[in-house]
């Protein structure tokens, strides 16, 4: 939502705009599949509506420990309240090696 003084002029209708999200989700295999997700949200509003049409899915990524040699890095928060990294690499699916 933007924040407007009441005197401002606002333009009529809503104030839409595109947003990525991207999220890695975990296979049985153990490798992460990259999914990036578009939302629409209404700025005006606050409401956001998910465009289904437009997902992609990369991979297969692979845990790595090695900070320099990574394609992918995920930000999160542990239990305690500090950041953490993972490092993903990108690999080769299972059936083409």
């Amino acid at each position: 939502m933007t924040i407007a003084s009441r005197k401002a002029i606002q333009i009529a209708g809503p104030d839409k705009k595109k947003e990525e999200v991207i999220t890695f989700k975990k296979e049985q295999d153990g490798s992460y599949t990259k999914v990036t997700s578009y939302v629409e949200r209404d700025y005006k509003t606050g409401t956001a509506k998910s465009l289904k049409s437009e997902t992609k899915e990369e991979g297969p990524y692979e845990l790595t420990s090695d900070s320099e040699g990574y394609d992918e890095k995920m930000v999160y928060y542990d239990f305690d309240g500090e950041k953490k990294y993972m490092f993903l690499k990108k690999c080769e699916p299972q059936g083409e090696k």
